[in-house]
């Protein structure tokens, strides 16, 4: 099989980017052809389809002819629907099966597809085809005023960074998007969890487009007899919708409790400027890490925390704990219920209460045997239900269905 693999950074950046490659590994390990289509960047892996990728598109470069560029490919990527031609006059894929692509890519890119009957698969790792700021969260909360399709609500709320233009550009996308029956047009969406996978139904997909297919765990990386150290984790980014202030609040109500933060983000500087005015001696911040740093770190956790705030796709974060031997403490929000089983691999508490989730980190803190048990039920939960394996044979399935096969 053929597979055109689309997703808009070439290179490690986070975590749709590890499941975009490894995906690619395994399908290329089943004698499947993956032919890449991505941005150019300086921080690519190499590939001798490069030739084709999109021109890179930097959001962040100043200037107003700069700005009105990209929000123009934003909406429709001439580029991209150029390099998308050329590639398919080269080569022919059975299937194209996109991640993240929007914005820098857009779906100016469907059209040469849907000429050449070539299927369309999307991988949610987010909400995009639903709301225009792809999170739905805003202003410090979960937000779904865009139902029924109600985009201008991005416009009115500011929902893009707080920029009236940004939301603006969103909007429009959004409008014309659906005005050319893009998101309609998908053979089929490959949703990571049920809560995503409902919540498409509820806005109005047809069932038959959406088929849950879990992310996947590499548990033979991930080593669980190494003893823990004493303290609890929460890597991941830095932002709002992460609750990662969350953690700042419950380390003063549990002095006692040690607490690691690993991670980068827009909240860096303010999460380390609360706990240096509350003195909060008990938190260390070790900034971004991965490989085999984070893997060290992780190993010596106690016990891994998912404070979010926001409708997360699935949880690697969790998947990665379990791998490792780690029960978890997550928010009740989003796919995160569906992979903590209560008292069992972890903890789940109401989206922001600080109380019950001090309660639950001092019961893990003083009952360190159990959490070690806890931990270790995870690693089953991903080892039987979250393996490479059995992703692999759920994702060819797919393909085959698609394709009629």
């Amino acid at each position: 099989m053929n597979i055109l693999s689309v997703n808009k950074f070439y290179w490690k950046k986070g975590g749709s980017e590890s499941v975009f490659f490894g995906e690619k590994e395994m399908l290329e390990n089943g004698e499947h052809k993956v032919i890449p289509f991505s941005m150019e960047g300086p921080e690519n892996e190499e590939t001798p389809y490069s030739k084709y990728f999109v021109d890179n598109v930097d959001y962040s470069k100043p200037g107003i002819k700069n700005k009105l560029l990209s929000a123009s490919k934003i909406i429709y990527s001439f580029d991209a629907k150029k390099k998308m031609h050329e590639l398919l006059s080269n080569y022919s894929p059975d299937l194209a099966h996109f991640h993240i692509f929007q914005h820098q890519i857009s779906p100016s890119v469907f059209g040469e597809l849907k000429k050449r009957d070539i299927p369309i698969l999307l991988t949610l790792h987010d909400l995009k085809p639903l709301c225009p700021n792809y999170k739905m969260y805003v202003n410090g909360h979960v937000c779904e005023e865009c139902k029924g399709r109600k985009f201008y609500n991005c416009l009115k709320n500011r929902c893009t960074k707080g920029s009236t233009m940004g939301s603006l550009v969103n909007t429009i996308e959004m409008y014309f998007h659906y005005a050319m029956g893009f998101y309609q047009g998908i053979d089929r969406y490959i949703a990571v969890s049920k809560f995503y996978q409902n919540k498409m139904i509820e806005y109005g997909f047809p069932s038959e487009k959406i088929t849950f297919l879990p992310n996947y765990i590499n548990v033979s990386k991930y080593d669980q007899t190494i003893p823990e150290e004493g303290y609890i984790l929460y890597f991941g980014r830095l932002s709002e919708e992460k609750g990662v202030s969350l953690l700042i609040e419950a380390a003063k109500i549990t002095p006692e409790v040690k607490y690691y933060i690993v991670g980068s983000g827009p909240l860096e500087t303010e999460l380390k400027r609360k706990a240096e005015i509350n003195e909060l001696e008990n938190i260390s911040f070790f900034g971004y890490k991965s490989g085999n740093e984070l893997m060290s770190i992780l190993s010596g956790a106690t016990c891994i925390i998912v404070p979010s705030l926001w409708y997360e796709a699935f949880g690697l974060v969790i998947t990665e704990a379990f791998a490792a031997g780690k029960p978890v403490i997550g928010s009740d929000i989003g796919a995160i219920p569906e992979l903590i089983e209560e008292g069992v691999d972890g903890f789940i508490f109401p989206p922001g209460d600080v109380v019950t989730l001090a309660e639950k980190i001092t019961w893990i803190w003083n009952n360190r045997a159990a959490a070690k048990e806890m931990g270790l039920e995870g690693r089953k939960k991903v080892e039987e239900h979250y393996s490479a394996e059995a992703h692999y044979d759920g994702l060819i399935s797919i393909y085959n269905s698609v394709l009629g096969l």
